[in-house]
């Protein structure tokens, strides 16, 4: 048998052979995959500087365009800075100045101006009055001509709106948009609210509403309220009262963006001159300016994020971020809805970064574009599947090393204990064949020596000699049978048989060696109903197991003790007890009475004979016909044993 030393060594080396693999694998699968992850990484790094030239190309064109587009269509927020003084485009002074033109005019016409005016205004020479206007309507003068055609309007006008009226004030209005009265009044407005004013039937005619419209979109003034107003009062007709109020709604839109645009080119008007400068608006985001220089100052363009609205995506994966960085402010290129913020995607890991441009109004205007991992959920995604998968097969793994160990060590405590039970076995099959033998071979010699004299000394020799060998015999018998149980060769013969018959065999041939340990065999009538029985058995098997309940049951009761043999019968069974007055089983102890070789306690293995086995024997019999051993017992109240078998 190996020492306790070199089992543990061994079982520790073929721990070993389990764990180390499986630690291994582990570490090399996860080393594997991080280093697959920093691949992933270096992969979109190169693939960032692969399309960042060309993307930037693109988005700088996409915001060329897009500007030049905006500010055809009058969307921009746009304003100057002259001399320090700012001003929206397209602008109004809310109150109008008194102009001087009548002093520029050459004399002849100045004398026609006043003319008309006295004339007008006195109202005694009214052919003298359109004589010297319709003479200024002609001249060279635009101002003049202006006022004359004008004045000529609302002359006719007053003599009753003709057919006309309306389209001559549209031409009025569109030939001098930009020209003024003498008290600052704009003559196209004029022209248009006269003509508002003569439309008598709800339903203003087109050319007068896209005239309307043009003069309220370009040359705004103080009047143009007081056009909405008008074309309110007048348009009563379904399709002209929603023109209308699409035109209000659209000039409330554009007041709120001149006022904004005074606020922002306020904030400017102070700074340094700079072509990119950020604007802080109170209501919204961060606006970024730009400045095209002019002769007299510099055209100021406002622009915000919405104005990378429509650039596609193009070769740029989707798992990266685009910022533009310009005028010390940046924002997402494709995720233009986002709030512009100074360090927009610094939190993200950085992969590229290249300059760009932009033109607008002649200038060139500088950015950079940033390339940024933004979305690793995207770029990871195979990785994170074969990074579940690997958690999972080393947890698998893991479990399965742990599940191994465990069995090992089960194993292994097994086989310690079986190695215990055979070396026990071993030394007490040893130490029970020795006393046989040497009893045997002691009235052998003595009978062979002729040192026993008499018949009946002879005889009692060889009564002796006889008990002795059956002692060998069961011995022997159970060691056989604990053999073939463990080996699993053990087999039975079932065949119809006398239970009564058979227990009566037993304990007849039981009853010489209880004599001779001074132990009376009592054994009670089988009841009535054994007559019928026929069972199944295998009767050597349960003789067997009858012979070692007995044996133990006389081995452990003292001299003149009696050992009681009782049966009951059932619907299903039949039981067998076995009764004794020995020292008694406590209860902890019925479990394990019936483990091979175990025996109750040291005194016990001085006291009685045995190995150990025949509990487990009769326990195995039992089994295999499908029925059960029984055990009642109480330390120093005897025990009493059943078996118990189906009929």
């Amino acid at each position: 048998m190996k020492a306790p030393y070199v089992r543990n060594v061994a079982w520790l080396a073929q721990a070993a052979l389990i764990v180390l693999p499986v630690l291994g694998l582990s570490a090399v699968g996860l080393y594997f995959l991080r280093e697959d992850k920093a691949a992933m990484q270096q992969e979109a790094q190169d693939r960032a500087r692969s399309v960042s030239a060309e993307t930037a190309r693109r988005i700088g064109d996409a915001i060329s365009a897009r500007l030049a587009e905006e500010s055809k269509d009058g969307h921009l927020l746009q304003g100057e800075i002259v001399s320090g003084q700012a001003r929206a485009l397209p602008d109004y002074p809310r109150i109008p100045a008194p102009s001087d033109w009548p002093q520029t005019l050459p004399p002849a016409q100045a004398q026609l101006w006043r003319t008309a005016q006295e004339r007008v205004y006195r109202g005694d020479d009214p052919y003298a009055a359109n004589q010297a206007l319709t003479a200024l309507s002609e001249s060279v003068s635009g101002t003049a001509r202006a006022n004359a055609q004008l004045w000529l309007l609302e002359d006719a006008a007053r003599r009753g709106p003709g057919a006309g009226l309306t389209r001559q004030a549209v031409t009025l209005a569109q030939r001098f948009p930009d020209e003024v009265t003498e008290a600052g009044a704009p003559i196209g407005a004029l022209a248009l609210l006269l003509a508002l004013r003569h439309v008598t039937d709800g339903n203003p005619p087109e050319q007068l509403l896209s005239a309307l419209e043009r003069n309220l979109a370009e040359h705004p003034s103080f009047l143009s309220p007081a056009l909405l107003e008008e074309a309110a009062r007048i348009a009563t007709g379904d399709p002209y009262r929603e023109r209308v109020a699409a035109l209000r709604a659209k000039w409330n839109r554009q007041e709120l963006d001149r006022e904004r645009t005074r606020e922002l080119l306020r904030q400017l008007a102070g700074r340094p001159p700079a072509p990119l400068a950020v604007v802080h608006w109170q209501d919204g985001p961060d606006q970024l300016a730009l400045c095209t220089p002019r002769p007299s100052g510099c055209l100021v363009t406002m622009i915000g994020r919405e104005i990378l609205g429509r650039i596609p995506r193009g070769d740029v994966p989707d798992y990266m971020g685009v910022y533009l960085a310009a005028g010390g402010i940046s924002w997402s290129v494709f995720e233009h809805a986002q709030a512009l913020s100074g360090n927009r995607g610094t939190a993200a890991a950085f992969l590229s970064g290249v300059p760009g441009s932009f033109s607008f109004g002649g200038g060139k205007y500088p950015f950079l574009l940033t390339f940024t991992l933004s979305r690793s959920d995207l770029l990871f995604a195979s990785y994170d599947r074969r990074a579940v998968l690997t958690e999972w097969l080393v947890l698998f793994a893991a479990a399965a090393a742990l599940l191994g160990l465990a069995r090992l060590w089960h194993s292994f405590r097994t086989q310690a204990r079986l190695t215990e039970m055979k070396s026990n076995l071993l030394s007490s099959v040893s130490h029970e064949l020795r006393a046989p033998i040497a009893a045997v071979r002691l009235l052998a010699e003595s009978l062979e020596s002729g040192r026993v004299d008499g018949a009946a000394k002879q005889n009692e020799y060889h009564r002796l000699i006889v008990r002795e060998c059956r002692r060998l015999s069961a011995l022997v018998e159970n060691v056989l049978d604990f053999e073939r149980i463990d080996q699993g060769r053990k087999q039975y013969h079932f065949e119809p048989l006398d239970p009564a018959a058979l227990l009566r065999h037993t304990v007849l041939l039981m009853e010489p060696g209880a004599a001779e340990r001074q132990v009376r065999i009592t054994l009670s009538g089988p009841p009535p109903a054994f007559a019928d029985l026929q069972p199944s058995w295998d009767g050597e098997a349960v003789e067997q197991s009858l012979v070692n309940l007995l044996d133990n049951a006389i081995k452990h009761s003292p001299a003149g003790a009696e050992v009681r043999v009782e049966t009951e019968t059932s619907a299903e069974s039949v039981r067998f007890w076995v009764v004794d007055q020995g020292p008694g089983i406590p209860a902890n102890e019925h479990e394990r009475i019936f483990e091979l070789f175990y025996r109750r306690c040291s005194e016990l293995r001085r006291e009685t004979e045995g190995v150990g086995i025949g509990l487990s024997i009769v326990k195995h019999v039992a089994e295999a016909h499908r029925g059960r051993v029984l055990v009642e017992s109480a330390a120093g109240q005897g025990s009493r044993f059943g078996l118990e078998l189906p009929r």
